[in-house]
């Protein structure tokens, strides 16, 4: 377990979808897909694509402290005739809990809120978006209620790889706007978000926390930056952080 302070990390996160994200409806703050690759983000914007994570616009705001753990599940086997015990990896196990100052309902709409019917993979809707989106369709972008597996969040674009989940990248403060950036960054994809939870108190400002859970191998990188695409932005990670998780690794 470590744990970081807002001041020496930066955290970005995105959609597992390389072009399209969620955003809240401000009419009726249902939750909808909304297309966004390459584009700034508006203020019904919750969280963008993962083509475009690191540019600022999807770097998270006001965090004061990171706690990340990354560990394993291992199941015990014994075998006749030895006396030891084996153990078998069964799968990674990977939580990351965000603390920042609260300035939205947001990350609570995700949480808690509900989908929309003409955004949703059952196209009923009422559901939370705790698990990210879907394209099993071509051009079908929906956001799922959590009865698809990571393996069947199949893109229709290449089958070999999964939307599912959100993608969440620790950033080691370093150089931002040149191509070979000179910080580290820690990569962890395929999340789900499992808590959100309020801190309030008439002494500080008030706070909230997310917990995101994945069972997909974290892995650190060099957090060097793509040239920009967005007008008046700094860039997106370079694709080495950026592409999809291949069905083989969830």
């Amino acid at each position: 377990m470590a744990y970081y302070v807002g001041r020496d990390v930066d955290v970005f996160w995105g959609t597992e979808h390389e072009t399209h994200g969620i955003k809240e409806n401000s009419s009726d703050f249902e939750l909808e897909v909304e297309a966004l690759a390459g584009s700034s983000h508006s203020t019904d914007t919750i969280v963008g694509s993962l083509a475009d994570i690191g540019e600022s616009f999807t770097k998270m705001t006001d965090v004061t402290g990171v706690d990340l753990s990354i560990g394993a599940q291992d199941e015990d086997i014994t075998f006749m005739g030895l006396r030891n015990v084996g153990k078998i990896e069964i799968k990674k196990d990977t939580s990351i809990t965000i603390t920042m100052k609260k300035k939205d309902r947001k990350f609570l709409q995700l949480y808690q809120g509900n989908v929309d019917s003409n955004s949703a993979q059952d196209e009923v809707g009422g559901h939370t978006a705790r698990w990210g989106m879907t394209e099993l369709l071509a051009s079908t972008y929906k956001i799922q209620g959590g009865d698809i597996d990571p393996k069947s969040c199949v893109d229709i674009d290449d089958s070999t790889v999964t939307t599912y989940g959100y993608r969440l990248i620790i950033e080691f403060k370093g150089d931002k706007t040149g191509q070979q950036g000179d910080g580290a960054a820690v990569c962890i994809p395929n999340c789900t978000i499992s808590e959100v939870t309020h801190n309030t108190s008439n002494e500080a400002a008030d706070e909230e926390s997310v917990t995101f859970t994945s069972q997909v191998k974290p892995f650190i990188s060099n957090a060097r930056m793509n040239a920009a695409t967005v007008s008046g932005s700094t860039a997106p990670f370079h694709i080495s952080l950026t592409t999809q998780t291949p069905l083989t690794e969830v």
